[in-house]
């Protein structure tokens, strides 16, 4: 029964080790891989590049083309009257 118990336990933390090293290993870059693309830096980064596109938009005469207008258009009319039947 004891050297039972002592393979198991070194079967175990053998197991344990290895799940470390390979799949331990892949999770913990793809969680660090999160913290980087959702960081306060990137968010800021973001938020100014989302501000400089928009004062380039407001210099132009026109922000969309007439194909464009036209099926936004018809979309947001679509919306506001599925909108108003209920």
């Amino acid at each position: 029964m004891k050297i039972f118990l002592i393979k198991s336990i070194v079967i175990f933390i053998g197991l344990f080790l290895l799940f470390q090293i390979t799949i331990g290993s892949v999770i913990n870059n793809f969680q660090q891989e999160l913290e980087n693309q959702i960081s306060n830096e990137k968010i800021i980064l973001m938020k100014d590049k989302v501000r400089e596109e928009m004062k380039k938009g407001i210099e132009k005469d026109r922000i969309l083309n007439p194909d464009d207008a036209q099926l936004l258009g018809k979309f947001l009319n679509k919306l506001l009257k599925e909108i108003n039947q209920n």
